[in-house]
């Protein structure tokens, strides 16, 4: 990307973390133009083009088992909403109206609307709303560098999902597959999806997946938690509701929604679930939609993702040398590095601005990334995370990964 003062950016956010294709693509450009020639919005309520069927269609077949309904929204947050709503309708219609509670975790974010705030733990975004939706931090993530109970994996047996779900039992629960912007890219251990799925089996509860940020070939596959259960392939681990969003639309349009698994939907029959916006489902979007699912596909990115990956291991684990780099962590093309004032993992004050100060000298290096905190409590504990689009070459990978080294050196002495 270039500015207006002509100066040269290497984007390794990938805009708002939805421009998994980059930023040109005549072939996307021709999908909205073909569209938007046709017919630019079909209204929810009363119509459906050919162009959101289509998508539908498609993606439903990419996602396979269990899903077999695809509610489609403008954004990730809107998403999550239709989510929680489709969950309480399940409680209603299992004779289960009293339960309204959403299991949810710490550090994850799920949107800005208040729907979605209520179920966020991610307290930076949470804090100046809680006079509308309530106090809360939600249960402890999957979070090993930082567990909850100072336990090590295996043997932990991923105690921090039972204490997430609680005794009571939720209507819902609801997690980040790979929380992103509230824990910096928090990879959950093998066996945890599937404890996960076993806890909401048991408790009667619906596993909402949100992948809204890790989704369309950010990890390597269509979702984060299909390239997560590869590691326990004998052990169930889908979730009820998929929530997507920003890759699906590429960063050229707004296209999100949900996945629904055929179970859900046998339970709310006959009284089929409706949810319709306006731009629901709007057709320049959809159009879109099938022509991302095309790259990915004719672009082979899910392999290429998948091969970079060692490229990013590569080219990021040197920076565990510095002393102020605790951690390094990731999957595909999704990494982050926390930032503490000790190997020990002890946090920098949060007045120091540590994360935003490493990302601005970044930037004065060309290089895009983004910084956060709140790992340790909500809100110290520094961290930046980088997920460049999935076409991404692997000297810029490299390019990357100086700028990195170099800023948080310049930043930290360390």
């Amino acid at each position: 990307m270039w500015d207006s003062a002509g100066r040269r950016y290497l984007d390794a956010t990938s805009g708002a973390f939805c421009a998994q294709l980059g930023y040109s693509r005549p072939d996307l450009v021709e999908a909205m133009s073909e569209a938007a020639s046709r017919v630019p919005h079909a209204r929810p309520s009363i119509s459906d083009s050919e162009h959101a069927r289509a998508y539908r269609r498609r993606l439903l077949a990419a996602a396979g088992a269990p899903y077999k309904r695809a509610v489609l929204t403008s954004s990730g947050s809107e998403a999550v909403d239709v989510a929680l709503k489709i969950a309480h309708r399940y409680q209603v219609a299992c004779g289960n109206p009293e339960r309204t509670r959403v299991a949810y975790l710490a550090g994850h974010y799920h949107g800005a609307t208040l729907g979605a705030l209520s179920v966020t733990g991610y307290s930076t975004r949470r804090a100046p709303y809680e006079a509308a939706v309530g106090p809360g931090r939600g249960g402890p993530s999957a979070f090993c560098a930082r567990c909850f109970r100072g336990l090590s994996y295996p043997s932990c047996r991923v105690a921090c999902a039972d204490a997430a779900v609680g005794t009571e039992p939720p209507a819902a629960f609801i997690l980040e597959t790979i929380p992103g912007a509230g824990l910096g890219v928090v990879v959950p251990p093998p066996g945890y999806l599937a404890r996960v799925r076993t806890l909401c089996d048991g408790s009667g509860a619906l596993w909402i997946a949100d992948e809204v940020l890790t989704g369309f070939g950010r990890t390597g596959a269509l979702f984060s938690w299909q390239r997560l259960a590869e590691q326990s392939p004998d052990a169930k681990a889908e979730p009820d509701l998929v929530v997507f969003g920003k890759g699906a639309g590429a960063g050229y349009a707004p296209l999100a929604g949900v996945l629904i698994a055929d179970r859900i939907l046998r339970t709310l029959e006959p009284e089929e679930f409706r949810h319709v916006q306006t731009y629901g489902g709007n057709p320049v979007a959809a159009a879109v939609g099938s022509r991302v699912l095309d790259a990915l596909e004719s672009g082979k990115l899910y392999e290429r993702v998948r091969e970079a990956e060692a490229i990013y291991r590569e080219a990021f684990e040197p920076l565990r040398a510095l002393d102020s780099v605790f951690d390094v962590r990731g999957l595909g093309a999704l990494w982050g590095i926390e930032l503490a004032e000790s190997r020990a993992g002890a946090p920098f004050p949060r007045e120091a601005g540590v994360a935003e100060r490493v990302a601005a000298a970044c930037r004065e290096r060309g290089v895009l990334v983004h910084a956060g905190s709140g790992v340790v409590d909500g809100t110290r504990g520094d961290f930046v995370v980088l997920a460049p689009p999935l076409v991404t070459e692997d000297d810029s990978i490299v390019e990357i990964a100086t700028a990195l080294r170099d800023s948080i050196a310049q930043v930290t002495g360390a």
